[in-house]
């Protein structure tokens, strides 16, 4: 049986994802420039005979000249920590860059991919050189690949011709195959192929024979950082020359495969907790969700928080989210240097992505992230969960010391369903009997604050459950009634303090009102000293400074770096810029429903607006 080896390069002190798959071997390519502790199971292209030390230059190349030196194999294959290869046998839509985009890459996109074993080994043996599939270059603003190469930023033209030059002399049976590739239409990007072990050692032979050459006679010394890299541009370039000089050959059974980019490839990097760990150190882990326009609201509730905080406690927050770039995250962490106090961002879209999570009215779809805390959280014993669009006034360890027993969640009941279904609206207590199938409403809570009992909760349910009942339920109030169903029977209902909600204006008061009489004496005790306001609803304080409890929003709000901007959001002030960039992000999207992915006028349209931008 063949043994294949596909190489997967990874930059120099890089945090990328490595998963584990059949054939495929993680590699830094310039290990000689590798300062951090390498990452485990990872090869280095500075052992045996090695040029790592040429990887400013030569890019991945490193990599190739490495494997043809040091290893064995039948196949030979490559690719990079944000690109790998489709085994799938059915071609998939691409991309206006014509290549397949995945913002992430899961267990979802594998099997997309058909990354298994036993595909990867079908593809392959059925031929003798797979190359990553060409893309026609008048998509990329070209004439031909050489037009291609002289429009590229930073690359000057006379390097090319010299490559040429010195490849014909040395190897002039390549020369007509290298004419036709350079001056044709379709370009092999990103030095991906796979390749039979014969013609790989040929082709290094030459390709590292020409490079050296190149070196000689090539003048670098004042180039850019991106110019030295030149290179390792020739050597993408030469990939499709032997293609094509080996399709003129004939008889030899060649093939493209899709390219897959993956948007974000790091890896997680955040500080699992351990169930240890947390008990030696006495550490409360507490989750929140959200996106970037929620983060001012975040900061805020933590701020809230911490001013409520035991000084002999450790507090753990996790802010799990699919869109925070760096600086935002940056920013955040600034307001929150406290010595018992530690944040951390978890980007979950790896974890979320495949899955079709629809918001609803003022409910985002960050909503379901609670979902997570299960798999994110298995070492943990329980798990405080709150929303982002509250004020703490009590020590959450206090929270977090609630007894659970059996119960797989702690939550308050909900005074505004509990009245709903108790006279103000009979549709909600009809909802209620036949869809949530609930033995009372009274036993229905509210989901902003949450005590997980994780531990208990694996036993009963995965995330892949509760993600496929938010996919395929037409359920009313989203998460929340998911987790109702769920744990029914196995609450333990806390004090309605911890999770007071604040009058939206639209008649909750009169809603709550309705409720059976001992919940609605629970709201009205609890609301004369909350231990949390939640402004659940959609009248929230930024939005409306005079609502109920909004006094104390904005108390919190003065103390972070973000209170000028929630002025500006309260009294409606967005900046000409702003306005622009959303509409023109909102006729992109709908110019990206409108015009079939990969066509001509899509292609064309696209060029136009990002030279007008």
């Amino acid at each position: 049986m063949s043994s294949i080896k596909i190489f997967v390069s990874h930059s120099p002190d890089s945090h990328n994802i490595r998963p584990e798959m059949p054939f495929f071997y993680h590699i830094t390519a310039g290990s000689d420039f590798q300062t951090e502790p390498l990452p485990g199971h990872m090869l280095q292209d500075n052992t045996g005979d090695h040029i790592s030390y040429k990887n400013r230059s030569f890019c991945e190349l490193t990599v190739q000249y490495w494997a043809w030196k040091n290893t064995e194999a039948d196949y030979y294959g490559f690719c990079h920590y944000r690109r790998y290869f489709s085994f799938a046998p059915e071609k998939m839509r691409q991309a206006d860059c014509g290549c397949l985009v995945f913002p992430y890459f899961n267990r979802h996109v594998q099997a997309l991919l058909c990354m298994d074993g036993e595909a990867v080994r079908r593809k392959v043996g059925q031929h003798d050189f797979l190359i990553a599939e060409g893309i026609p270059v008048h998509a990329l603003g070209a004439r031909s690949v050489t037009d291609h190469y002289r429009k590229a930023p930073g690359l000057n033209i006379r390097d090319l011709q010299l490559f040429y030059k010195i490849l014909v002399k040395k190897y002039p049976e390549l020369a007509g195959a290298a004419a036709c590739y350079l001056n044709g239409s379709i370009f092999y990007p990103c030095n991906m192929f796979i390749m039979k072990k014969e013609l790989f050692v040929h082709y290094c032979d030459m390709l590292f024979t020409v490079l050296e050459e190149f070196e000689r006679r090539a003048d670098m010394g004042s180039y850019s950082r991106e110019a030295y890299r030149t290179p390792g541009h020739l050597g993408e370039r030469f990939a499709g020359i032997y293609f094509t000089y080996l399709g003129r050959q004939g008889g030899y059974r060649l093939g493209e495969l899709q390219m897959a980019m993956i948007g974000n490839a790091q890896a997680e990097t955040y500080e699992k907790p351990a169930r240890n760990e947390i008990n030696e150190i006495n550490e409360i882990p507490v989750v929140f969700a959200a996106d970037k326009t929620y983060l001012p609201m975040l900061c805020v509730c933590l701020r809230s928080l911490v001013n409520c905080a035991d000084p002999d406690r450790n507090y753990h927050i996790y802010i799990l989210h699919t869109e925070l770039d760096n600086a935002c995250r940056q920013t955040f962490l600034k307001a929150f240097l406290i010595e018992n106090v530690r944040v951390e961002f978890v980007d979950v879209g790896p974890h979320v992505y495949g899955y079709r999570l629809r918001a609803k009215e003022h409910i985002t779809k960050e909503t379901y992230y609670r979902f997570l805390i299960l798999d994110l959280f298995k070492d943990c014993q329980k798990v405080v969960y709150l929303d982002t669009d509250i004020i703490v006034r009590r020590d959450i360890a206090q929270l977090y010391d609630t007894q659970l027993g059996d119960c797989l969640i702690a939550a308050a009941a909900d005074a505004d369903f509990a009245g709903q279904c108790n006279g103000a609206n009979m549709d909600t207590a009809h909802y209620c009997a036949k869809v949530l199938k609930l033995s009372s409403p009274s036993a229905y809570v509210q989901a902003g604050v949450i005590v997980f009992h994780v531990s208990e909760m694996r036993k009963t349910i995965r995330v892949r459950k509760l993600m496929r009942m938010a996919e395929h339920g037409n359920y009313m109030y989203s998460d929340q009634d998911i987790l109702n169903i769920v744990c029914q029977g196995r609450i333990k209902l806390l004090d309605m303090a911890w999770n007071v909600m604040a009058d939206s204006g639209r008649g909750r008061a009169d809603v709550i009102r309705q409720a059976p009489r001992s919940i609605l004496q629970d709201y009205e005790r609890a609301r004369k000293d909350p231990y949390i306001i939640h402004y659940c609803g959609s009248a929230k304080p930024w939005k409306y400074p005079g609502g109920d409890f909004a006094e104390e929003f904005w108390e919190a709000a003065r103390k972070t770096p973000y209170y000028e901007q929630l002025l500006g959001i309260m009294a409606g002030q967005e900046s000409r810029d702003t306005v622009l960039e959303k509409t023109v992000g909102m006729l992109r999207n709908a110019a990206k429903k409108i015009l079939p992915q990969g066509s001509r006028i899509r292609r064309s349209i696209g060029r136009l607006y990002w030279k007008l931008k």
